[in-house]
Order: structure tokens, then sequence, then C-alpha cells
């Protein structure tokens, strides 16, 4: 499993050197794909929009858009009183949330009427954008990976088609646009090591900055990003020390503002959120499941597996028929410690709290820690929303797939050594902390360019077709005038 396998050009190498001579081929996916397949990525794409849109409407989404704290941050926002949010009973500057959503809601808010249904649909009609530029994005990254065209067009149309993607829109929250994110900086990662060019890796760095204050799990991958690329033998020094300078650049730009004021206002370091340690103490306390619900009776499991559907999902919307959450178990004395505390003094208290609970249950810890490892990658079973036949079939196929097109992706050579990175570090801060079952989206379109090639290989070893010739060396045949299309 290696980042790339491909050396950078040397100074002076002529454009026009031979295929077989030139240290550098031109294999990034982005080299004019072929007329009739841009044509069905756009098909793909406006079909996405299509049925997000089309789940938004059914759904009505737009009257219960699940917007948690992003809805309260928003108004304080549209009412001048600045990133602000009440809890316990104290209302202050806050950092509960990172700043990208609640600043877009307040700007729909301002456009469309403060805290309306139409401000909620705009949002939607944003994330159902989000999700078919994703589409595209996942056709780059399947091609980036190293997978043929086939490979490519199947992955772009199981992320137009997906249930949990299409789903995702309907919601008034980040996941999508963290998906796509994610996703693009997975495919611009290669682009811009095997072409040595700047621009991919500005973006690169612009994008997974932005992804990382959204959603400050990726924060730990792109900082090791920044390390990585420094020892990136495949590149000359020159350029590793730029692209590294650059990504510096990026972090200091995008995260710098907002970490300045969080030290304005609270008075204290603050890269992103002032949640890690409440969101822990909901993982991991007397009642804990892992996430940020109590763990489901047997029996409410019992009916919830007879009816084989979860409860409609406006009476999960409404909370009618969701599970606990974790604030419910707190005791009187911990409530009188949080109540009129800022952000950062709750932050301590639920710090002593996890840390002294952890200390003396660690095999209980351990447990919670195998329990969030399995509802990440497989299903959250005290999740209502769970139990649903298209839900729980959707994770079977997809998981089972994957596992095999790892394999072959593995015993083909595909560029996994970045995704492995991105995925690996934030699994494993969701395994020690907290998880939730949207957690999972923004890793679902690289499983599907795994799953396209399961399914692609199987399709080829039935018909007996050639096997995708791997796009650097179709390139390669291609500068040669060795076409390999007879082969």
């Amino acid at each position: 499993m290696t980042l790339t396998s491909l050396r950078p050009p040397k100074p002076g190498t002529p454009a026009t050197a031979p295929a077989s001579n030139r240290p550098y081929p031109d294999v990034s996916p982005m080299n004019r794909p072929r007329r009739p397949i841009l044509l069905m990525i756009a098909a793909l794409c406006i079909l996405a929009f299509c049925l997000r849109i089309g789940a938004v409407l059914w759904l009505h989404s737009w009257l219960k858009p699940d917007a948690m704290e992003h809805r309260s941050i928003a108004l304080s926002i549209y009412d001048g009183r600045g990133f602000a949010f009440a809890d316990w009973d104290f209302y202050g500057p806050s950092s509960f949330q990172s700043p990208p959503y609640p600043l877009l809601l307040a700007g729909l808010f301002e456009v469309f009427g403060r805290d309306t249904p139409q401000a909620f649909f705009a949002a939607m009609v944003i994330n159902s954008l989000a999700g078919a530029v994703t589409v595209a994005l996942t056709y780059l990254l399947a091609r980036a990976l190293r997978g043929g065209e086939a490979v490519g067009l199947l992955a772009a149309t199981a992320v137009a088609i997906w249930p949990t993607q299409v789903y995702a829109c309907t919601v008034a929250q980040a996941v999508v646009l963290i998906t796509a994110g994610v996703t693009a900086i997975m495919a611009l990662f290669y682009i811009s090591i095997r072409t040595g060019r700047l621009a991919p890796w500005i973006g690169f760095s612009l994008i997974g900055t932005l992804a990382a204050l959204t959603e400050p799990a990726f924060l730990p991958a792109m900082a090791l990003t920044g390390l990585i690329i420094l020892l990136c033998k495949q590149l000359p020094w020159a350029v590793r020390v730029r692209n590294a300078a650059v990504l510096l650049g990026a972090a200091l730009l995008v995260l710098g503002p907002w970490t300045l004021r969080n030290h304005k206002v609270h008075g204290a370091w603050v890269p992103v959120k002032s949640s890690f340690w409440v969101n822990t103490w909901k993982g991991n306390n007397d009642y804990a499941s892992g996430t940020d619900r109590i763990a489901l009776t047997p029996a409410q499991q019992d009916k919830l597996r007879g009816q084989l559907l979860s409860p409609t999902d406006e009476e999960v919307r409404d909370k009618k028929a969701d599970g606990v959450h974790a604030y419910a178990i707190l005791t009187d004395e911990q409530r009188k410690r949080l109540a009129g505390k800022s952000e950062l003094e709750r932050e301590a208290v639920f710090k002593e709290i996890t840390t002294a609970w952890i200390s003396a249950h660690c095999a209980q810890y351990a447990s919670l820690c195998w329990q969030r490892l399995g509802k990440t990658i497989w299903i959250d079973w005290d999740n209502p929303k769970s139990y649903s036949v298209v839900y729980i079939a959707g994770r079977a196929v997809l998981l089972s797939t994957a596992a095999i097109g790892l394999l072959l992706a593995l015993r083909r050579r595909w560029s996994l050594g970045f995704p492995a990175l991105v995925y690996c570090s934030t699994l494993l801060l969701y395994t020690l902390t907290i998880t939730a079952a949207r957690f999972a989206i923004p890793f679902e379109p690289v499983m599907l360019c795994l799953s396209a090639l399961t399914i692609v290989t199987a399709w080829q070893s039935v018909t007996g077709t050639r096997e995708e010739i791997p796009a650097r060396e179709e390139n390669n045949a291609r500068m040669t005038g060795r076409s390999r299309a007879g082969a």
C-alpha cells in the first residue's frame, strides 16, 4: 500500500520525450476523459440531484430539518448576537459547533427569512447540489486510485442512487458537504503528487482544511499529511517543502481566524470545537452505548426487529420514537455543577467526570470502544433509524463487496495509502471517544469504488472480457502509438 508509485519529472526533461523514457507519464484522471464519459457523468449528476430533491419533497424535510445546534447558533448570528449558544442556563459566545454550517444557515435566513421552511429547503437544495458534485468526484477518485473507466462509472452510479447518500441530503446538517470535501481531497492528493502541479495541491489544502474546520475529526489526518509530504521521496525536496508550506498556509488561513476568535472569547486555545469532553462523556458513562443515545432495551430492540422497519422518519425527527439521549442520565449533583457555567467551564467538569469514570471502569471502556468500532463500520443498533431493511441490506452489500474489492485493489496495487490514513485516523478517534451513524457517510464513496472494482471484476470473469488497462499503462500506450485496444 503506497501513497504513489510514480516518480516526479527530472528537471529539463522535454515534454515531447517518448513515453518509455518519460519519468512522469500523464496519469491524471483529469486528462480529458472521452466525450461519452463526460456525458454519462453529467447524466449521473443530474440523476443524483433529482433523486435527492425528490427525497426532500417526499419527506417534506424542510418542516423537520433536524438542524441540531446549527439552527440555534444561526438564529443568534441572524439576530445580531454573534456566534453564541444557550445551554445549561448560560448564554454566551460558543464554539460548540464549528462555524461553516451555522454561517451558511444564517446566510439563508437572511435571504429566505428567519427560521423559515424556505430557508431550510434552500439548505437541502445546496445539500443536493453537493451530493451531485460528489458523484463526479467519485469518478475522479476511482480513476485516481487506479481504477478503470468502468469502475469509475459504476462507483459514480452507486453514489448517485445509494440510499444513505440520498437521505443525508434531507437534513440541514453538514454531512453531505463533508462527504464532498473528503472525496475531493482523496482524489486531489494523488493528482497533485503525480503531476507535480501546484494548483491541485492548493485545492487539496484549502478543501482539506475547510473539511477539518467543519469536522475536526479530520484534523489528525491533515496534520499527518503535512509531515508525510516531507517524506515523500517521489517528489524533489523543493516540491515537498513547497507543498508543506502551502498546507500550513491554508491551515493558518482557514483555521487561524477561528482559533484566534476562540481564544479571544474563551480565554483559552480552542482549535475548532469546545465540545470534545462533553461528547466523550456522552459515549462513556454508566449507561452509555458508545453514541449519544442510551442503549435500547432488549424489548425495544425486539420490537424494532419485528417491524423490520424503523418508525416513520417524521416520528424519529420529532423525537417521538427516538432513543433516550445521554443528558437524561446526569445526576442532580452533576447538573448543579454544570448549571450556569460557560462552555469551557462545563468542558472542565465533563473532563473530570469522564477521566474519573474511564480510570475506574477500564474494562467497560474497552467494551464501549469495541461497540463504537462495530457501530461505525456496521450499523448503530441503538439508533431506531437503523432498523430499516433498506439500510441494513445496503450496509451488508457495501461492506461485503468493499472487503473483496480491498483485496483486489491491493493485488492490483491501487493507491490506497492516503485513503487509509484518512479513514483509519478518524475511525480511531471515533472508537476512543464517541460515534454516530452519520460518521460513516463521508467514507461511502471510497468504499463504493472498492465495491465497483469487485462487481466489474466479477462481470469480466463471467463474460470473459479483458481486464481493464490501468490508467498509466493505457496512457503510455496511447503516447507511443501502441494501442492496446485489440489486446
